[in-house]
């Protein structure tokens, strides 16, 4: 049980990394394809001079000028860039569109014979070089002009920039998969933790109610066996505490098969004008016998409220409070009630923070042994209805306020 934490710490984590990488890898294939399909887009509208071709991007060219009886005549009008693919490309010459990286750069790049028109043309244009003998950061233009026949060009599409930005974007993912992984993770381990907690408050839990359980049990068999055994005369009373011990028996289980129906949201309220004054004495009523027992006294301070409540839920919810109110008040039980509070207090011995913080969980099981299960079926019937709950020490008790709105 205690490596549930890390099992579900290492499943959160790793599901969101691989999500995200597998995302990532899917985004790298997809625009990298589609830079491709454009370059080569761009390149064969050029090659078959068809328009209406899809493509982001604008082919540049160079020139390369007609052999002139036979001699090969260099382009000598080249940017260091373009002299840079024409020496990889007379290195890599290939019949079709070619990938390559130069200079850490990356080009598609297509060679087109006999380009069309096969005429005397006039060529000017500029480029622009770095003056590094000067070591000066200024950029020089260099202008230059060609008047003749074109043999061939090189037609190239540089994607660099989106090469570089799918890399970016990469860092990026990575990135944020090593960060929500991590939170994951983080997450993964709490809630496994108390996932623990809670098998171990169930498992606590269980052991107590089988033990509550196991009591009555116990007292119905003896006296069943006395009874049987000849050894028992007074019936009237026999019966008495066989039946107190079965009501004890039934309400327990009443209450664990009501949280069990609450949980999983088969429980429907059924609203009625309900007046909160008269529900509170009427819940008050069967405690008569165990608060003059205990010698307690009641202070009541009600007002005429009313509100949109199941009543029969809502009484049982009452009740409990009271009940577990008279079983640990030492002297005094005071309630109030106004249209805004419902509150319930009693002078109990002093309570740890730890029990207080846990009062109202349906697993707990307080230093006393004592489950708890009314004051959770308590919590669960109120905030179906949509209000709140929540219980704090005061200087001679604890005090337990029900927020109406």
């Amino acid at each position: 049980m205690n490596k549930i934490r890390y099992r579900i710490a290492f499943l959160a984590g790793s599901s969101v990394i691989i999500t995200i990488l597998i995302v990532m890898f899917i985004f790298n294939i997809t625009i990298r394809h589609k830079t491709e399909r454009d370059a080569y887009n761009a390149l064969n509208s050029q090659r078959t001079s068809a328009s209406g071709i899809s493509s982001i991007y604008i082919p540049e060219t160079i020139i390369i000028p007609q052999e002139d009886e036979g001699k090969k005549i260099l382009p000598v009008f080249c940017s260091p860039k373009e002299k840079s693919i024409l020496n990889w490309y007379n290195s890599n010459e290939c019949n079709d569109i070619s990938k390559a990286i130069i200079d850490g750069n990356t080009y598609y790049i297509l060679k087109i014979e006999n380009y069309e028109p096969d005429e005397d043309l006039a060529y000017i244009g500029s480029y622009t070089v770095t003056d590094n003998v000067t070591n000066d950061d200024n950029n020089v233009e260099v202008s230059f002009a060609y008047s003749g026949k074109i043999g061939s060009v090189i037609s190239y599409v540089d994607v660099t920039g989106e090469i570089k930005m799918i890399g970016q974007i990469d860092f990026f993912f990575i990135l944020t998969a090593l960060l929500i992984g991590t939170l994951s993770t983080i997450s993964g381990y709490y809630i496994g933790r108390k996932l623990e907690q809670n098998q171990l408050s169930q498992k606590q839990f269980f052991e107590n109610t089988s033990h509550e359980l196991k009591t009555p049990l116990t007292a119905i068999q003896g006296y069943a066996e006395g009874i049987e055994n000849g050894v028992i005369t007074d019936l009237p009373r026999t019966g008495q505490v066989i039946t107190a011990q079965t009501s004890k028996m039934s309400r327990m289980i009443e209450e664990i098969l009501c949280l069990a129906r609450i949980e999983s949201g088969s429980v429907q309220l059924e609203k009625e004008p309900v007046y909160i004054d008269e529900l509170i004495q009427n819940c008050l009523m069967p405690f008569e016998g165990a608060v003059q027992n205990k010698g307690l006294d009641i202070k009541l301070e009600l007002s005429e409220v009313k509100v949109n409540a199941d009543a029969d839920k809502l009484e049982h919810s009452v009740s409990n409070l009271l009940l577990n109110a008279i079983k640990y008040a030492k002297t005094q039980i005071i309630i109030t009630c106004d249209c805004k509070n419902i509150c319930i207090s009693n002078d109990c011995a002093p309570m740890s923070e730890d029990t207080l913080k846990h009062i109202f969980d349906r697993f707990y099981t307080g230093r006393d042994g004592n489950t708890g299960i009314g004051l959770s079926l308590a919590k669960e019937i109120i905030e179906l209805h949509g209000w709140r709950i929540h219980a704090k020490r005061i200087t001679d008790g604890i005090k337990f306020t029900i927020e109406l709105k």
